[in-house]
């Protein structure tokens, strides 16, 4: 008999804790994104935040963090009851941040998410569902430079390993939380690719016109490959003022390294052929002259070569 009344005040308790937890369905409206910063690493969001729940003894006005926002702020708090559901709403103001990934620049794809994260309530005492019929990004963000490719919402848990000091749980804690994800992508990328390698091209064109410049004015020629690698170094300079340095190559980094490289290589040509051509001898005078026209063709090509792959495999 004890027994049995140990196991129903077992199956009492349990029963009572698990109608302690409350499900919270949460859904997110962003109103606007701006301030896209590459050199700090964030950008600037505007949304609405609200939770329906039936538990009338939660409260969620200063319970919603935002774990990856370097600075975030809530206003616009208001709580009403709408027959058995309790309705919450606020509107957020979040700087979020975001590792700008611009290694296939101007043929980028950004993720932009927000997490928002109970930082009252842990997983124990409410599990969110994501309101996806509702959340959703203003039709006003599509602008010339940027075009919406996805956007989604999604429920889950943040397990953190620490239980912060709560004697009630051991080892890790988690709270429930709602993540957002927006998928971007850059309009007219091939004029901006245009625009930005402009002056690498232009370099690389007056580097090759020294093939077309006598051996015997060889300060013509020098001067050429000279000012074609500080055109070409200027334009690299003007590309990181708009695209910060990363840590790995960029397309923009590698367009630039192998027109650096194509340079040294006519410096290289153009020093053999002056050698033939001062040699005195006919034969390689000959050489010279044949040196000069085949290494055009051959450098233009393979420089053209390369850049097609390294571009095209950005874009796709």
């Amino acid at each position: 008999m004890k027994t049995r009344v140990l196991l129903l005040s077992f199956l009492i308790l349990s029963f009572v804790g698990y109608t302690q937890q409350d499900t919270c369905k949460v859904g997110l409206y962003i109103n606007s994104i701006y301030d896209f910063d590459l050199e700090e690493k964030s950008y600037m969001a505007d949304f609405w935040v609200w939770m329906n729940f039936k538990n009338g003894a939660l409260s969620f006005q200063e319970a919603i963090e935002v774990p990856n926002a370097k600075e975030v702020s809530f206003s616009q708090f208001s709580t009403e009851k709408k027959g058995d559901i309790f309705w919450f709403s606020m509107k957020g103001k979040s700087k979020i941040m975001h590792e700008w990934d611009v290694s296939r620049f101007p043929f980028d794809e950004q993720h932009l998410r927000i997490e928002l994260e109970d930082a009252k309530y842990d997983g124990t005492q409410v599990t969110y569902v994501a309101d996806t019929a509702n959340s959703k990004i203003d039709s006003s963000f599509n602008s010339k430079e940027w075009q919406v490719k996805s956007f989604k919402v999604w429920s889950d848990k943040k397990v953190y390993g620490t239980t912060y000091g709560n004697p009630e749980l051991k080892g890790s804690s988690s709270y429930p939380r709602l993540v957002s994800e927006l998928v971007i992508s850059r309009n007219n990328s091939w004029l901006m690719l245009l625009k930005m390698l402009t002056g690498a091209y232009v370099a690389f064109l007056i580097s090759c016109l020294v093939f077309f410049v006598s051996s015997a004015n060889q300060d013509s020629r020098f001067g050429l490959c000279v000012g074609g690698l500080f055109a070409a170094i200027g334009n690299k300079y003007i590309v990181e003022s708009v695209i910060p340095t990363t840590t790995t190559n960029t397309l923009m980094d590698n367009v630039h390294n192998v027109t650096f490289m194509f340079i040294l290589l006519i410096v290289g040509i153009i020093i053999v052929s002056l050698r033939l051509f001062e040699s005195g001898d006919p034969k390689k005078h000959a050489k010279s002259l044949k040196l000069d026209k085949w290494a055009f063709v051959g450098v233009a090509a393979a420089y053209v070569l390369i850049n097609i792959f390294l571009i095209f495999r950005a874009a796709n």
